[in-house]
């Protein structure tokens, strides 16, 4: 009975109409909608990657918000084609920031970039999205900062019993990006998140000596037993915390933080430096291991910035940061045996290791910084021109460490030869310029300084005057980053050049189908990719990368300073209020 009525009842001519129209309607659907590989993407499948996402359009603030940024600006000059390459780096976090939404979304903390999954590696509260705000903001993406926005009234600090939240880390990128954020945009959800989790971190501070243990449980405040912390680790949370303590008005904050610094003045030694260990049940440094790399590197920074970030207000610890890097500069210091490269190393009871890190290019950017800013009542004109001195060669050797490579990138370490046939001491940079001193100066800079012959040139024999010890480029930025310090510092543009050519280099060789990865294999053509994009990719090494291609400077050092994960931070004078709460001296 079904078949006959339903047949009877399509031969009406307003049926067939109908019919006849939905045909036609389908026709056109299915040739013109998207396939489902346009639209979808099949995770248990072969991956392919998404088309790129949308370049977001600048937010439009309300009207009575006051807009600064060319107060804030600084002219660096430029040309038309720099202006492309500032695009050109915005596409390449759109793209990288792109895949981590795509493939690793918030909470997911970094995005697998080989095999498109997503890792909760630092608490799982979105690490890549917050550690990213504040680029976003610079690059003029309001709109994807602001919808970001709705993620981060969403993160839950709690956690799991058995769970730590690493203190240095969740510091400098979380808290650090939270209260760039809030400085950028005066979104009031950024500084309540922040103070909330500047709470939850405390108790990482009750130990005897005040300093903090590796590790909190922001749900129960139970830490993670630590007899002994890093000098990085201890003495690399004072920007964050002391900015926070302005903001909020909170004499805890700033006297948590400043305790170490107590203990930092009295343990200074007479060379200026610490070792790279501390007992944080005493406070007492440790062992007769020095170094400004990876062990040490922020803290020394730190020195500095804290007084630059407070209007140089706390004196102390302008003096303290220059007796350290004198004493670095004299006790770390070498000079290559062939190519007059100036390096810095570590060194075992007082014997230098002559390997020289990645992560201690930053040092040349910290030196131009400190001598452009510190004023003629803390830094004599010598040590000023020994610091620009210093903060070229080593800079310079540092982008020599890409140059040389076949793949353009630089090492994670390299290791410096010896001349067995000189004493060790007679290769320290402070005994070639105290020589060159004794000579009348004949060059117009010392040894290690000016260097002129450049990278060596590609498959050729001649002596490096180092070997490569760990081959991988870890999309790190320190390079970058004393690249734009030292065009921003002596605004010769052979900085800003070279600093742009490794970043071509990284776009070109860490690239992978859907983002960017650590490489290992720098010295050949073709290095490899580890499935790892560290979220400081996009909250360091493309904002430097930035940074170096605009024509101005957003960021001025008499108004911004910058975190150890290039969080910038705006400089704030303590109320008289707060320096009598505060205690500060």
């Amino acid at each position: 009975m079904l078949r006959p009525r339903l047949a009877s009842s399509m031969h009406s001519p307003r049926r067939i109409v109908l019919l006849l129209t939905s045909f036609v309607c389908l026709g056109y659907l299915i040739r013109y909608l998207p396939s489902p590989t346009e639209t979808d993407f099949d995770f248990s499948s072969e991956h392919v990657p998404r088309p790129p996402r949308p370049n977001y359009p600048p937010f439009q603030p309300p009207n009575d918000v006051k807009d600064d940024t060319k107060e804030k600006q600084v002219d660096l000059g430029g040309t038309e084609i720099w202006s492309e390459r500032a695009k050109s780096v915005t596409r390449t976090f759109l793209r990288a920031y792109g895949a981590y939404e795509n493939f690793a979304p918030f909470p997911n903390d970094e995005l697998l970039p080989v095999s498109s999954k997503s890792i909760k590696n630092f608490n799982g509260w979105g690490l890549t999205m917050v550690d990213s705000l504040d680029t976003m903001w610079l690059l003029g993406l309001k709109d994807l900062f602001h919808q970001s926005l709705t993620n981060v009234e969403k993160i839950d600090f709690a956690m799991r019993p058995s769970e730590y939240a690493p203190f240095f880390e969740t510091v400098i990128r979380y808290l650090g990006g939270l209260l760039s954020a809030y400085a950028l945009s005066n979104e009031p959800i950024l500084l309540q998140r922040a103070e909330e989790l500047g709470n939850k971190l405390l108790p990482a501070f009750d130990t005897p000596s005040g300093m903090p243990r590796y590790g909190v449980n922001t749900e129960s405040g139970k830490t993670q037993p630590s007899g002994s912390m890093l000098f990085a680790e201890i003495a690399s949370c004072q920007m964050e915390y002391k900015y926070l303590a302005h903001l909020a008005n909170r004499p805890d904050f700033f006297q948590k933080v400043d305790r170490i610094m107590d203990h930092l003045v009295k343990t200074q030694s007479t060379h200026g430096m610490w070792p790279t260990r501390f007992n944080i049940e005493s406070g007492l440094p440790i062992g007769s291991h020095y170094s400004i790399g990876s062990w040490a590197d922020s803290s020394f920074e730190y020195l500095l910035k804290q007084y630059l970030l407070s209007g140089k207000t706390e004196e102390r610890l302008a003096h303290i940061y220059l007796k350290a890097m004198n004493g670095i500069l004299e006790k770390l210091v070498f000079v290559s045996p062939h190519r007059n490269l100036l390096y810095i190393t570590d060194a075992n009871d007082a014997t230098p290791t002559r390997r020289f890190e990645h992560l201690s290019c930053f040092f040349p950017g910290l030196l131009a910084l400190g001598a452009e800013t510190l004023p003629d009542t803390i830094m004599t004109d010598e040590e000023r021109e020994i610091h620009k001195w210093a903060a070229e060669g080593l800079a310079y050797t540092c982008w020599i460490m890409y140059a040389d490579q076949p793949s353009g990138l630089g090492a994670e370490i390299v290791t410096f030869d010896n001349d067995y046939s000189v004493d060790i001491s007679k290769q320290a940079w402070f005994f070639h310029l105290n020589k060159w001193k004794e000579a009348g100066q004949p060059t117009a800079k010392p040894p290690g300084v000016g260097n002129p012959d450049g990278p060596i040139p590609k498959g050729s024999k001649g002596k490096q005057d180092y070997t490569l010890t760990d081959d991988r480029y870890l999309l790190r930025p320190e390079t970058l980053e004393s690249m734009f310090i030292l065009y921003r510092t002596t605004k010769d543009p052979a900085w800003r050049e070279r600093g742009w050519q490794i970043w071509e280099a990284i776009e070109a060789k860490t690239r992978t189908d859907v983002a960017y990865a650590n490489v290992e294999g720098v010295g050949t053509s073709s290095p490899r990719h580890q499935d790892v994009m560290p979220s400081y990719f996009l909250a360091e090494t493309i904002k430097y990368a930035y940074l170096i291609a605009s024509d101005v400077d957003p960021y001025p050092s008499n108004k911004f300073i910058f975190n150890t994960e290039a969080h910038p931070l705006p400089v704030f004078k303590w109320t008289v209020e707060q320096r009598q709460a505060f205690q500060i001296v």
